[in-house]
């Protein structure tokens, strides 16, 4: 084993926010990448992982033993799945407990969200689920890293928020389109993750990272501006009669990805699990991406309309 090296494992690496935190990784110096994969994966699909150094391990959150092996000589396990309490929570203890059992020296569990912490706040949400998880890591033991940035720009900016549909020019809000909500671009939180794994400041402490504050007003001036056309509004109830829509669907939902962001919104929406901002100057050196730059670079007239801003371009 190379010991000048920091060994991490990567579990869901293969998703779209977990292939920006291996190339994250992988351009960090020290840090030799190892990414989960379930068994029967086609290997053809990571070849390109593989072909930079990559240490690929099968493995499953369903399968203790398998996750065993995977964090044997490890010294730093991310996560970065989704989906339901079968992943977020049973999975990601069952992982929790291979890293303690093998001493690893750092967890950071798949959060990326708004503020779950705030107390009282999120017991009749999904997002509970977050907390769950990040209780049972600081009963642990094993030292942690715990990272907030609101939602994804890419993914509260795309239809599968049921907010906004660039594409076709309209937006479908809630509430007065006042309220604001906290975005970061993918990019820019792997690269804070990748920098926090292998530093001590780092340890034990929860991580605020923030790209922009917008509202739905605000978005839809910038695109009319960039586009110079209207973005079509169209008023959809208040955020209480969009708190009763999602309840009527949880209960005939699988904690489907479109639903968790939903409501990820409407917390936010309604200033609940808003970040502090306090702790934003602290990692102002990334430069992270705002709105106005990500829908520049994505309703461009030229190339792919749909192209994602990448920080690392950024000075």
């Amino acid at each position: 084993m190379d010991t000048e090296a920091t060994h991490v494992l990567l579990v869901g690496g293969t998703g779209r926010f977990g292939g920006k935190l291996a190339s994250a990784l992988l351009v960090r110096p020290g840090i030799h990448l190892h990414v989960l994969v379930r068994p029967g994966k086609r290997r053809e699909s990571l070849t390109g992982l593989a072909d930079q150094g990559v240490t690929l391990v099968e493995g499953s959150l369903q399968d203790s033993r398998s996750l065993d092996s995977a964090v044997e000589g490890v010294d730093a396990v991310i996560s970065a799945v989704s989906g339901g309490p079968e992943v977020m929570v049973d999975g990601q203890l069952r992982l929790l407990d291979a890293a303690r059992r093998h001493g690893v020296m750092r967890f950071i569990p798949s959060d990326y969200s708004l503020d779950f912490f705030q107390a009282g706040a999120f017991e009749d949400s999904p997002l509970a689920m977050h907390r769950q998880v990040a209780e049972a890591v600081v009963r642990s033991g094993v030292r942690h890293t715990f990272i907030l940035c609101g939602t994804f720009m890419e993914v509260a900016l795309s239809p599968l928020a049921r907010v906004f549909d660039l594409e076709r020019g309209h937006a479908a809000y809630w509430g007065t389109g006042d309220e604001p909500f906290d975005l970061t671009a993918m990019a820019d939180v792997a690269r804070l993750v990748a920098e926090a794994v292998v530093d001590r400041r780092a340890e034990n402490r929860t991580l605020e990272f923030t790209g922009d504050v917008v509202t739905v007003n605000e978005v839809s001036r910038v695109y009319e501006e960039l586009r110079g056309h209207p973005l079509q509004r169209i008023y959809r109830g208040t955020l209480e009669d969009l708190r009763r829509h999602l309840a009527r669907e949880q209960s005939a939902t699988d904690s489907s990805r479109d639903f968790l962001v939903q409501w990820g919104l409407l917390e936010q929406l309604s200033g609940r699990g808003r970040l502090r901002h306090a702790a934003r100057t602290e990692h102002a050196r990334l430069h992270p991406v705002t709105v106005r730059e990500y829908l520049q670079a994505r309703l461009r007239p030229l190339g792919d309309p749909w192209a994602e801003t990448s920080a690392t371009a950024r000075p």
